[in-house]
């Protein structure tokens, strides 16, 4: 093959692009002190690390199944390892909704690639331990399975997407309809069903609870118990930030998609036609993109379910409205048939105006720094070392110090979490760190409950020299107590 030959194919820039972005932003994984997703990052590194050590760990619903197990191999590398993990998985999802692209014989296929990789949230969020980019994956994966027709594999992995994150219940439901009264595979139910029947029985062996991801998923005890820790938003929330969740370009390329399939598939119904890319992108891909998008935007705005109107919560919908967005282009270039090279020139402004949001975002803010309620930590994690702490039980919740003070948050005989601290119970010589942001909102409780509480001393305080609130309005300090008497 001749190198003007290899200049000629798109595969060609998109590998150069996909080993540029897989470089540059590994290179700022490891030089960035600090990470995107917050506490949930740590949260989810610590848990598939240590699934090693307590297996049973793997079926933890704060971590997720799926994500504690596949990512342990890259968390038990570091927490450097959760965050290629994620960078790899973020690529592979573009190649995927490429190849995916190809298949339903969309036009300009490349634009689905770009179309994952240009969002600034899914950009930003790389760099982190969250669990977005596995359901994305997972995600885009099981619709390239459906675009070739591979009905029982498909199934079975979008059976598995609810052990990835809980929203997968919301993406099952779109799904079903769609094989179920589409394509009318009723055989596949069986693989359909097989992924959620395998972890409740798994589920009973451990907990005796056949029905464990229902009454063990934190997000359905959170709304039982009326917890709303985050408050509550605009519907149209979601909506407003399009442009930094799907691009400029994606959001543009999203509204034509949804329209032209809305109007070809009632077309085609109206003529009996039979046509499967119309299909397959009306009923499956926008099915899911707007179900899972209305739903988020819905316990948002009605502050249910433990939302906190997280944007990055729409990086697993991205391949989607890739997908959405580059049919809706290459409908709209057979149409215009005579206008093609102005339709090319205005996608390629905006991606280039996308591309330079990327850019800007990239200088203000990489390498990513670790926040001031880290920085309080870091005193935190220098303070116990000089103390002499392994004859007592020790009580806390922020995961950042399990990793600077090398601490296993799972050997109950020294730590506990925090929201677990009993008043009556807990033993003399128990220490507890509390800190603004979990103690009195996960965990309950207030500081004057220990501060005014004769059967505890205060041992240790750490207050930013510039004092700033933290989630709910509360001063971020950091107090530690040790009960002395009951």
């Amino acid at each position: 093959m001749s190198i003007r030959t290899i200049l000629y194919k798109q595969e060609f820039y998109l590998i150069l692009i996909s080993v540029f972005l897989v470089s540059f932003l590994s290179y700022y994984s490891v030089i960035s002190d600090g990470c995107e997703g917050g506490m949930d990052s740590y949260n989810h590194y610590i848990i598939s690390k240590y699934t090693w050590k307590y297996p049973k760990l793997i079926l933890d619903q704060w971590g997720k199944p799926l994500y504690n197990l596949i990512a342990s191999p890259f968390a038990n590398m570091g927490f450097v390892g959760v965050k290629i993990f994620n960078i790899l998985l973020w690529v592979a999802s573009a190649w995927i909704a490429w190849l995916t692209a190809i298949k339903i014989n969309l036009k300009y296929a490349w634009v689905a690639f770009i179309l994952v990789i240009l969002p600034q949230v899914s950009f930003q969020n790389t760099i982190s331990g969250l669990t977005e980019y596995l359901n994305e994956f997972l995600l885009i994966t099981f619709i390239y399975f459906i675009a070739i027709k591979k009905w029982n594999i498909a199934a079975a992995i979008a059976g598995l997407l609810p052990f990835a994150r809980s929203e997968g219940f919301v993406i099952m439901a779109a799904t079903a309809f769609y094989l179920f009264f589409i394509v009318k595979q009723y055989k596949s139910i069986i693989w359909f069903l097989a992924g959620s029947l395998f972890f409740s029985i798994i589920g009973f062996l451990v907990y005796n609870d056949f029905l464990w991801i229902f009454t063990q998923n934190p997000y359905i005890l959170a709304q039982a118990k009326g917890m709303n820790l985050c408050g509550s938003g605009s519907i149209f929330s979601y909506v407003n930030q399009s442009r930094f969740i799907f691009s400029l370009l994606g959001t543009v390329l999203i509204i034509a998609g949804s329209i032209i399939s809305l109007v070809n598939t009632f077309k085609n119904y109206k003529n009996k036609y039979d046509v499967f890319e119309d299909d397959f992108i009306f009923w499956l891909c926008c099915g899911i993109f707007f179900l899972y998008f209305s739903v988020h935007s819905i316990i948002w705005w009605k502050g249910i379910m433990g939302s906190c109107g997280y944007t990055r919560v729409m990086i697993v919908i991205t391949p989607l409205a890739a997908l959405i967005g580059n049919y809706g282009l290459s409908k709209i270039s057979e149409i215009f048939k005579n206008y093609n090279k102005i339709i090319l020139i205005v996608i390629i402004i905006l991606t280039f105006i996308s591309t330079i949001h990327l850019i800007q975002f990239s200088r203000r803010n990489l390498p990513y720094g670790i926040s001031d309620e880290q920085k309080e930590f870091v005193k935190v994690a220098k303070w116990l070392k000089t103390q002499e702490i392994s004859n007592s039980q020790v009580f806390f919740l922020y995961p950042y110090l399990n990793i600077i003070a090398d601490i296993d948050p799972y050997n109950k005989k020294q730590f506990e979490f925090l929201w677990s601290f009993d008043f009556d119970y807990s033993p003399i010589g128990s220490i507890v760190i509390w800190d603004g942001h979990f103690g009195p909102n996960e965990s309950k409780i207030p500081l004057e409950k220990l501060a005014n509480n004769d059967d505890f001393v205060l041992l240790k305080s750490f207050k930013p020299e510039k004092p700033f609130n933290t989630l709910n309005n509360y001063p971020f300090e950091i107090h530690i107590f040790k009960r002395v008497k009951m």
